[in-house]
């Protein structure tokens, strides 16, 4: 299932589906039937784009290729690579820009905020992805000798990394990136893209519930900085503004027993991942007109490199937004930067994740990072969009990377069709 790109995006919206059927929410702001409409479009042109390949067979994959695989060398230096890019980014971050002389994340996140970044964070942001890539290459069994435990121990640790690295700005969506990463991965090299194979049943339910403890967590420490109650935090934070808690829900956090904080503990992560819907029915009904940025806000990570180095100057995309620093859907951000014509570059992206599933489910090894990672931008598409959030252009950029670097290297054994 999981090398069919239009199948994770239909599971993403039955997830979604089903979270805000059993959330405890009432709806504040209604979304106009025609914003839904834009998202319905742009989903059957997503869908069209994946149907279109398996008509077009563009570019044909071999069932049976000749084996290649990656030198213990080149998997060491991606390893490498990926210590390096973290390196450079906590560096940055803690010496070059300063942030080690304050005490909270919420003080490093001002620092960060007032000390633009320069051509190092940008080198950063470029290299610290590579983390990702060894542990795929164990999985996928495309690196010679890869039956050594500090190998393997190795590339955990790598996986890992830019998930705890994000963590000490108590940031979630990298650490929800690389759970989401993991589960993928791990299905695709190990288990043929199975959704729920058995083996992968208790780590499954393990991340799933170490996710959301160390997201209660990141919350709750965010809340204690800012010295700000759970309650008026659920009810006055800005997913709050478009979907608050019901009677039900509001009855028994007022109890104060084990229930009740369990469900107040729970509530800010129903708000965090289903308010981007309703957040998108604001800016498509913004007073004051939708400006559109044509590209500006998905490559705006190119833009500013090339605005570091002097070769443009630097764009702001704060005025794309209704209500700035709080994420919409993925069609929140397509429709800010392309209009009426998101559905057209849904079609082309529809085409682009099928013909990277082929690849991929053809067992080509520089296939594999980029096809993961879209899986995860898919699967979220009702939550927020990947492509822009946790850096995921940087990530996309740099698994373009590993797929030129890598040259048509392939596996041997390809999925069954």
């Amino acid at each position: 299932m999981l090398f069919f790109p239009e199948r994770i995006a239909l599971a993403g919206v039955l997830v979604y589906l089903v979270l805000f059927a059993v959330a405890p929410l009432d709806v504040v702001f209604l979304p106009a039937w025609d914003s839904l409409a834009y998202i319905g479009l742009s989903y059957s042109a997503f869908l069209l784009g994946c149907a279109f390949w398996r008509r077009a067979r563009i570019g044909g994959i071999s069932r049976i290729a000749k084996e290649v695989k990656l030198s213990s060398g080149a998997f060491w230096t991606y390893s490498a690579l990926g210590a390096i890019g973290i390196s450079i980014r906590v560096y940055d971050r803690y010496i070059n820009r300063g942030a080690s002389a304050v005490e909270s994340a919420l003080e490093v996140r001002e620092v960060l905020a007032d000390a633009s970044a320069g051509p190092l964070a940008s080198l950063g942001a470029v290299l610290y992805p590579f983390c990702y890539i060894p542990l795929m290459l164990i999985w996928g069994g495309f690196v010679y000798r890869s039956n050594s435990k500090f190998a393997k121990w190795v590339a955990v640790v790598l996986f890992v990394l830019p998930a705890l690295d994000s963590l000490l700005l108590l940031s979630r969506s990298q650490l929800i990136v690389a759970c989401s990463m993991m589960y993928f991965a791990a299905t695709c090299a190990l288990y043929e893209g199975r959704s729920f194979p058995r083996q992968m049943g208790l780590p499954v339910i393990a991340g799933v519930l170490g996710l959301v403890g160390v997201s209660v967590f990141a919350f709750l420490t965010r809340l204690d900085q800012m010295n700000m109650d759970l309650a008026f935090s659920i009810l006055n934070s800005v997913y709050g503004y478009t979907i608050k808690p019901n009677e039900l829900a509001l009855h028994l956090m007022s109890q104060g027993d084990t229930l009740g904080q369990v469900v107040a503990s729970v509530m800010p992560i129903f708000q965090y991942y289903l308010h981007g819907l309703f957040e998108f029915g604001l800016l498509w009904d913004r007073p004051d007109g939708q400006e559109f940025g044509y590209g500006v806000g998905h490559f705006a990570p190119y833009l500013k490199a090339l605005s570091v180095f002097g070769l443009t100057e630097s764009l702001s995309t704060e005025s794309l937004y209704y209500r700035s620093g709080i994420f919409t859907t993925f069609f929140g951000t397509l429709w800010m930067d392309f209009g009426w014509f998101g559905p057209l570059v849904m079609l082309f992206f529809g085409l682009i994740c099928k013909y990277v599933a082929e690849k991929a489910r053809g067992g080509y090894l520089q296939a594999l990072p980029i096809y993961v990672y879209f899986c995860v931008v898919i699967f979220f598409m009702p939550v927020v969009s990947f492509l822009i959030s946790a850096q995921g252009m940087y990530v996309v950029n740099t698994f373009v990377l590993f797929w030129v670097l890598t040259g048509n290297r392939v596996r041997r054994t390809a999925v069954k069709r």
